[in-house]
């Protein structure tokens, strides 16, 4: 996400603000997922060095599998190492479930930033009644990207700006009633910088929605226009 986009929608202060907390978040995660590999690295090579010794001990004592350790009279020094052995496997696998799981955490603040900020931008393009019931309601239908909030409108999968713009167009009701001459009118004959938005070829959906609230009469005969 281009935190840079903000910048006009917040104070500068807020906007410094969120910057340092997102960068903080993404460096914490980063760091943490480099420790993570490293610690996974090391305890490879770990393990390959202690199944290796463990190898050479049993072929030099003759003896086919670990269990065959039982049948020697003087092999305490051996049992205590494979004890020793095991129980330093298992606390390396617990270090590594706390990494996961600081990592997730991490992952988890950091997508929730992201997805408020982005889904605060769309949805102040229209005036909708109720924006946090609206913002609820594309929240429950994000998808994810890799590290992209996506949401599902029209069947298909969306950005948050286009989710956002679908749902005022769908749904002229959620809409604050727009008055004469107000925010709906728009020059050049209508069409928003000369282009109809529901021609093909200049497809606004944005524009689309906002005409579609503010001038009725004008949205269909630019849908007429556009052969719709």
């Amino acid at each position: 996400m281009d935190l840079e986009q903000l910048r006009e929608k917040l104070e500068a202060e807020e906007f410094d603000a969120l910057k340092k907390y997102v960068d903080d978040l993404v460096g914490q995660r980063d760091q943490a997922r480099d420790e993570s590999i490293n610690k996974r690295k090391k305890l490879k090579e770990q393990v390959e060095t202690l199944q290796t010794t463990q190898s050479d001990l049993m072929e030099r004592l003759g003896l086919e599998s670990i269990d065959d350790l039982e049948q020697l009279p003087d092999l305490k020094g051996a049992a205590e190492s494979e004890k020793q052995y095991q129980a330093r496997i298992k606390r390396m696998e617990r270090d590594m479930a706390e990494r996961d799981e600081k990592i997730k955490d991490l992952d988890s603040r950091y997508r929730g930033q992201m997805l408020d900020a982005q889904l605060s931008r769309a949805l102040g393009k229209h005036e909708f009644l109720d924006t946090d019931l609206v913002g609820d309601y594309l929240k429950a239908r994000v998808v994810w990207e890799e590290d992209s909030p996506m949401v599902e409108a029209d069947g298909k999968t969306v950005p948050l700006e286009e989710g956002a713009a679908w749902l005022a167009q769908t749904k002229p009701h959620l809409l604050k009633a727009a008055g004469a001459g107000g925010s709906g009118h728009v020059p050049n004959g209508g069409k928003p910088n000369g282009k109809n938005p529901f021609a093909r070829e200049s497809r606004n959906l944005t524009e689309q929605a906002r005409i579609m609230r503010d001038n009725p009469e004008l949205a269909e005969r630019l849908k007429a226009e556009a052969g719709k």
